[in-house]
């Protein structure tokens, strides 16, 4: 995935130190263009490096200087600009935000620079939402507040481009979610494309069938082996779970693909192949690949959306609600064994055969970690509304349900979350990441719920 390029563009060239205009005295004002400082090349340097320093890592800057409007045509394509004012040119603002990328208005503190652009900022934030308001377009503008408000920002941003530029594989027929309806599913896949701009390609599952008999069945190991206690029936054969997970990679290779969903539950996909998905897709996304099972479009949304902002990889769940408790109860069996993609811990794991069909295997039983977490549950119809649910987990369990199962206390109340309920399938990260999360959904034009 390429990463996001952002141009850092000063508009105007004039400024004035703070700490120079406190040493005038009297307010004298006859001479107070002596007090003007132009920026040069190594001051831009030096504003520069601060901004690029607030950045998250993967991110791609150059610097522009522009005064006149023909300055601003020219400045180079970007994915999104930071434009720092310091001196009132009102042309400038508009001819970039003509560019139709997002735009943020950086402006450094008061008690290091002032400067005459900060009078005209905010009217350019003002006409340009209220022009675009009135042409029914989003104008995709913010004012950041602070360096901790822009760090977070662009930290949001970033994971707007990785959405934008993901690459989904679709094996199988699509969830028949929301509504058990078949038009629904498919609408769903178009309603991603068109949203979020998610290039999709769809293999069917005879295809995909003919090309898992087609690869070899080396293996290159076997799951019980990374177990931390095999419970699988002796007379298991775990090959086909190392061997689905080969395959899945050959065919992101082949597609070019950064996220993944397979119909492994309601489709000849299992039992054809004779194992589950269940260790391949926790792999994958340990991987960083966001994998989704059942091919349900929406949740993988909700994934990709998590993960990205998180920096950690999702567990997709079925969520049980308890409101006389506040007890949230969760389940499935592709959870990913990593807490976050910034470093190696891990969780163990147990094999069992799979919940739903005894006679396949394997289902896993990762033990989650007690401790913090964030579990998400997005819209199924319009993709527009998340609720974001912070709790603690408190303990693994042995419920008759999927594998990895754990119980979750939400301090913000069952009964809330009941009532805003949004989803079918729910993510689950460890840590509060509700911050993160909702900035993330305000760029993406996704309400949200937080309990």
């Amino acid at each position: 995935m390429k990463n996001m390029k952002v141009g850092i563009v000063f508009v105007g060239k004039i400024y004035t130190r703070t700490p120079d205009e406190r040493k005038v005295k009297d307010h004298e004002l006859r001479d107070c263009d002596k007090l003007n400082n132009v920026t040069d090349e190594a001051f831009r340097n030096m504003l520069s490096e601060r901004v690029r320093s607030l950045m998250p890592a993967g991110i791609d800057t150059f610097t522009s200087e522009v005064e006149t409007e023909n300055d601003a045509i020219d400045v180079p394509e970007a994915d999104a600009y930071v434009l720092i004012p310091f001196t009132a040119i009102d042309k400038v603002f508009v001819v970039i935000h003509s560019k139709n990328r997002h735009i943020v208005v950086y402006t450094p503190p008061f008690e290091e620079f002032w400067s005459y652009g900060n009078v005209f900022y905010p009217y350019f934030l003002r006409d340009c939402r209220k022009i675009d308001a009135y042409l029914g377009i989003d104008p995709d503008t913010y004012l950041s507040e602070n360096d901790a408000d822009f760090t977070a920002h662009m930290e949001a941003l970033t994971v707007r481009h990785r959405i934008r530029n993901t690459r989904v594989l679709c094996v199988g027929e699509a969830m028949y979610e929301p509504y058990h309806s078949f038009n629904w599913g498919y609408e769903v896949i178009r309603l991603i494309q068109e949203k979020f701009g998610i290039k999709w390609f769809h293999m069917g599952s005879a295809s995909f069938l003919k090309f898992f008999e087609s690869c070899s069945d080396s293996s290159g190991g076997t799951v019980r082996a990374l177990a931390k206690d095999d419970r699988l029936p002796a007379d298991f054969s775990d090959a086909n779970c190392m061997k689905a997970y080969n395959v899945y990679k050959k065919l992101i290779e082949k597609y070019g693909a950064t996220a993944f969903t397979v119909n492994c539950l309601e489709s000849i996909v299992h039992t054809s192949c004779h194992t589950t998905s269940c260790f391949a897709l926790s792999m994958l996304n340990d991987e960083g690949i966001i994998s989704a099972c059942e091919a349900d479009a929406t949740t993988l949304i909700d994934m990709l959306i998590t993960s990205y902002a998180s920096n950690a990889p999702s567990f997709m769940l079925n969520p049980y609600l308890f409101p006389a408790d506040n007890k949230l109860f969760v389940s499935h069996c592709t959870s990913p064994r990593k807490h976050s993609f910034a470093n190696d811990e891990k969780d163990d794991f147990n094999t069992y055969a799979y919940f739903e069909i005894r006679s396949l295997p394997c289902g896993l039983q990762v033990l989650k970690q007690p401790g913090p977490v964030t579990v998400t549950g997005i819209s199924h119809d319009k993709l527009d509304k998340m609720v974001i649910v912070r709790g603690n987990l408190v303990r693994n369990t042995a419920f008759p349900s999927c594998r990895t199962q754990v119980e979750i206390d939400v301090p913000g109340g069952i009964k809330k979350l009941a009532d805003c309920y949004e989803g079918r399938h729910w993510a689950l990260v460890y840590g509060d990441q509700s911050e993160k999360i909702s900035r993330a959904n305000t760029l993406l034009g996704i309400e949200s719920i937080i309990i």
